[in-house]
């Protein structure tokens, strides 16, 4: 996991806005743009209040170096943040400082200057608690603000903020030298002499250190602030209010270190996109009303990096942001009993798609989908990954290798073979009369193309189980030695993908690519549909170009899926996430869907599985290709796409090898009648119609059901591996073995079998 945890360091998740960054005293402008939006006047100048020491003095100073940065100044025109923060002044019931009750500190700092950096300094110092004297060598304070601010503005300002603050002031008070200041032995001296002030000779003596404005002597810190350094009014202001913290720091720890400069942000220009025009709200004579305010606060945009929220359904689903996530799958893996400790990620790591969008959109190449796989890996090797969540694939994955579904041969007359044909497990499943077609197409253009029936293996992988889906890859590799080495012609993309990333050794191609290439196509369809790309093709713009080709070519008109055919989104069915949390699963297919009321071609199953459940109108590809567009659509369930597979492989030996073959099924006593309603929900919960006939010729010959005189159904339960199954069903006619299935349903718990059922002492080892 480390090599995932690595790019966490440069997320820029809390990276400052633009504003921020050109903002001199770095106020919270996004805590300060939220509460004006909402209309929290008072919090919002508190916020104001706290960053620039003297709210009415930076206002009034403030030359807006945040309207430059602003995203919004070429649509529509930046943030008025300089109306926003006068509109927090005005509106803000109460102005006065907070009286804080803490004792006063032992050490003593002197500041040289009554100026405004001066004064900053004073007041986050006095803050602090310390004791302090300023000398002034004027009979006011202020400096050079006399000169460009009614006094009325910045003496408010001053008389409010310190109102609660204990310091002497020595007005006409001129010091020549720093040896006068010898008798207040004095900790820290700020020297904030103004423009063209006397600095003691402290600037030209540290100027070879590097760091000209702090240096200590004699068990003293001396530091220069304001206008003497070159500083700006406005940026004395926040000079004197860092340097306040400067000394602070140095009192505590000794440090001498002053940051210059303010934050700059690590956001890169264009990482945040603003869609349409807003104009800023006008303001008459230079005020907002409070609706006006609340108004223009809502045109922000909220400049972070929202790059992986905005595109990631999971973190959008969740609510939370990247650095969250990684934190929960750390704290969930981490090594000790899962009773004793939290595991907060333990749901969600199964339910990313590993869609793979969020590295391909984070700055920082933060790989999200790389920890959450790490995370099920080793969640599997603790022995502490929940097996409800991905039993059922694994299940569907062992059927279709098995012997009655899977299917390795070179063709007839052949044993070295040029290509191969890998549908892919799903494929056959849902649609296995276009397999047979697309291998006879084949055949017909490379007479030396064998067929490789099987499944890839990724359930183990999305599983967390490596080494499982290692030694499957092993036996591909064997299988695929045996055919001669040949180039595997791939029909899902998901296959493609991980044959790619994990059996580089072997040659692959997808299927559309060979279709277009060798011209194998067929049918008519002079309709409208937008291409809806699987997030398994997000590298491979050749097979996405295929694609529409092939479309167009049997006379389909297409249209732009903008956000699915830019970001290659999952449908949700990716990551195997829809039984950690079916919600979360519908969620994202929906999302899908609402991108377009156009019909949707797919080249993945699974996509066009997704939204026919959904109702939306979709077709894959190869059925407009092959003619199996027209009809009916039909999804089979989870009992006949298991069945599908069984009759594929019958279909293929014999048309192909002319070989019969006997589909083996356990045979049961009874038979069971359903309606298309209960059909429906075992297919909805995963339970295969083999798994209820097992369970009520269980409870039968058993005899461990209740009877419910009411209904008049029969009830009972049956442990099938990990799984617990529970029937409802009616005797249709016993003698003949006639059931009829009313409900069911199965729970991922393990129930040990009553030695005592209906008063009658029973064997509990049953099968």
């Amino acid at each position: 996991m480390k090599r995932y945890l690595k790019n966490f360091e440069d997320c820029m998740e809390k990276e400052i806005p633009y504003c921020v960054g050109d903002c001199p005293f770095d106020m919270d402008i996004l805590n300060f743009i939220e509460k004006t939006r909402r209309g929290a006047f008072k919090a919002a100048f508190k916020v104001y209040r706290n960053a620039t020491g003297f709210p009415r003095i930076a206002n009034a100073l403030c030359d807006e170096p945040c309207k430059k940065a602003c995203p919004r100044k070429d649509c529509g025109g930046a943030i008025e943040l300089s109306l926003l923060e006068k509109a927090a002044i005005e509106f803000a019931k109460d102005t006065s400082a907070t009286d804080y009750n803490i004792p006063m500190k032992k050490e003593r700092v002197a500041i040289v200057g009554a100026g405004l950096a001066g004064m900053a300094a004073l007041l986050r110092l006095s803050t602090k608690k310390y004791t302090l004297e300023v000398f002034e060598k004027s009979g006011r304070i202020g400096g050079h603000l006399h000169n460009t601010m009614d006094p009325k503005i910045f003496m408010k300002d001053f008389n409010e903020q310190l109102a609660h603050q204990d310091y002497d002031i020595h007005f006409n008070t001129e010091i020549q030298d720093l040896s006068d200041l010898k008798d207040g032995n004095f900790d820290a001296v700020f020297i904030a002499t103004g423009k063209n002030g006397p600095d003691f000779g402290l600037l030209n003596a540290r100027s070879a250190s590097g760091d000209p404005f702090c240096m200590e002597q004699g068990g003293t810190g001396y530091f220069a602030g304001g206008e003497l350094i070159g500083d700006s009014p406005l940026h004395a202001l926040s000079g004197g209010l860092a340097m306040g913290t400067v000394i602070d720091n140095y009192l505590k720890t000794g440090s001498l270190y002053y940051p210059r400069e303010s934050k700059r942000t690590r956001m890169c220009q264009g990482l945040v996109q603003i869609e349409g025009t807003s104009e800023a709200v006008a303001a008459a004579d230079g005020h907002y009303t409070k609706e006006e305010a609340m108004e223009e606060a809502a045109r922000c945009v909220e400049c972070q990096c929202r790059a992986c929220k905005d595109h990631c359904d999971l973190l959008e689903f969740s609510s939370k942001g990247p650095v969250r996530v990684k934190d929960e799958i750390i704290a969930t893996t981490l090594e000790g009993k899962s009773e004793l400790k939290a595991t907060p990620a333990r749901r969600l790591m199964s339910m990313c798609n590993q869609c793979g969008i969020c590295k391909e959109i984070c700055p920082e190449d933060i790989d999200l989908d790389g920890l959450f796989l790490a995370g099920r890996q080793k969640m599997h090797n603790q022995g502490k990954m929940p097996w409800p969540y991905h039993d059922f694939w694994l299940r569907d994955m062992a059927q279709a290798d098995s012997e009655e579904s899977s299917l390795v041969r070179p063709p007839k007359g052949s044993s070295k073979c040029g290509y191969a044909l890998f549908p892919g497990c799903q494929l056959g499943a849902s649609e296995p009369e276009l397999i047979v077609k697309i291998y006879d197409s084949l055949l017909n253009q490379h007479p030396d193309t064998a067929m490789f029936l099987r499944c890839c293996g990724v359930p183990q992988l999305w599983a967390g189980d490596r080494a499982k889906f290692d030694l499957g890859l092993e036996e591909i590799r064997d299988q695929w030695r045996s055919l001669g080495e040949p180039t595997m012609i791939m029909g899902c993309m998901t296959c493609l993908k991980h044959f790619k990333e994990y059996l580089p050794e072997i040659p692959v191609i997808s299927l559309f690519e060979i279709l277009q290439e060798w011209e194998i196509s067929g049918g008519c369809c002079e309709q409208t549909f937008c291409v809806f790309d699987p997030c398994s093709a997000r590298g491979e713009a050749d097979v996405r170009q295929s694609v529409r080709d092939l479309a167009q070519d049997i006379g389909v008109t297409l249209e732009p899926l903008p956000d699915n055919n830019q970001y290659y989104t999952c449908c949700g069915y990716g990551g195997h996430g829809a039984i950690a949390n079916p919600e979360y699963a519908d969620f994202v297919a929906k999302k899908r869907i609402a991108e377009s009321k156009t019909p949707y071609i797919t080249y993945c199953i699974n996509c066009r599985d997704i939204f026919l459940k959904q109702g939306k109108p979709a077709h894959h590809i190869l059925e407009l290709l092959f003619g199996e567009g027209d009809g009916q659509q039909h999804l089979p369930t989870v009992t006949e796409r298991q069945e599908n597979r069984r009759v594929l492989k019958k279909t293929l030996l014999e048309f192909f090898w002319e070989e019969e073959m006997e589909i083996k099924q356990t045979e049961y006593p009874i038979t069971v009648e359903m309606s298309e309603e209960v059909k429906a929900k075992l297919d909805q919960e995963r339970i295969l119609e083999e798994q209820v006939l097992h369970t009520i010729d269980f409870c039968q010959r058993h005899n461990r059901t209740i009877f419910n005189e009411e209904t008049g159904t029969l009830s009972g339960y049956c442990v099938i591996g990990y799984m617990t199954y529970w029937v409802e069903y009616k005797v249709l006619n016993e003698a003949d073995g006639r059931f009829e299935l009313v409900n069911a349903y199965a729970h991922r718990t393990k129930i040990e079998l009553e030695a005592v059922w209906n008063g009658i002492k029973q064997d509990t080892d049953l099968q």
